[in-house]
């Protein structure tokens, strides 16, 4: 029926005439890659450039920090070469005066005498005798130890001369013995600091402290039995070179 040929409207026609045919979210259009969500626009090509970005972003920070690094290593390398060639160049151009001296120029002669103890020596009447073969075995094994000692010597071994061991006597077995140094004419300071009787009984002493008591050894000689002088009368030794 109608009303002023107005068209009569069904039910269904309203029902359809009051709801849109379909919503955003309804539509399932692909359209360039785009697609709506919840009333958005959103496009996958976007998204994935994005994603790429961040990606590259990542990837260029890393290199920026790894080439950081590098350029950090290679400038401590070169520092510490430098330093390395600086100090081995100085090496090799470093003159010491103190260690180029004419031994010609000694002259002057600085001697001591004293005794030490040989606490695992048993006593023989032959260590009397300077002729007896046990005598002379263990005189040159004991020379031989204290050449070696103040040859060694940093601040003694360029003035060394020589050593003798005058004698031997009972009591563990007791060795008297004479030591020999060169100086220089008119030194007064070697004479006063480094060939003095404390510089010379101080390195003896201290080689003695460095002795393994535990080891046994029949040339073991005992600290505390060291005695020292600074020698004064002319006298003649076995081997016929007179001391001081």
């Amino acid at each position: 029926m109608t009303s002023g040929n107005r068209p009569m409207l069904t039910t269904n026609d309203a029902a359809e005439e009051g709801n849109p045919l379909l919503s955003p979210e309804q539509v399932p259009v692909d359209n360039g890659g785009q697609h709506w969500v919840d009333g958005l626009e959103v496009n996958q090509e976007s998204i994935s450039l994005n994603v790429q970005n961040s990606i590259a972003n990542k990837e260029m920070t890393c290199m920026v920090h790894r080439r950081r690094w590098m350029i950090l290593i290679f400038l401590i390398f070169l520092i510490l070469l430098v330093i390395g060639v600086s100090f081995a160049v100085c090496l090799g151009i470093h003159d010491d005066k103190d260690e180029k001296y004419d031994p010609a120029l000694f002259e002057l002669p600085r001697c001591f005498n004293g005794s030490f103890r040989l606490t695992n020596q048993i006593f023989i009447p032959d260590l009397l005798s300077p002729a007896s073969n046990q005598s002379k075995a263990l005189s040159s094994q004991l020379q031989e130890k204290l050449s070696d000692l103040y040859s060694s010597s940093p601040a003694l071994g360029r003035y060394f001369s020589s050593v003798e061991i005058s004698d031997f006597r009972n009591g563990s077995v007791q060795a008297d013995y004479r030591l020999r140094f060169l100086m220089p004419l008119n030194n007064t300071e070697l004479e006063q600091f480094t060939l003095s009787r404390e510089m010379v009984y101080n390195v003896f002493r201290q080689s003695l402290y460095d002795q393994d008591p535990e080891l046994n050894h029949p040339l073991y000689i005992h600290p505390a039995s060291l005695d020292m002088q600074v020698g004064s009368v002319t006298s003649e030794s076995r081997s016929g070179v007179l001391y001081w």
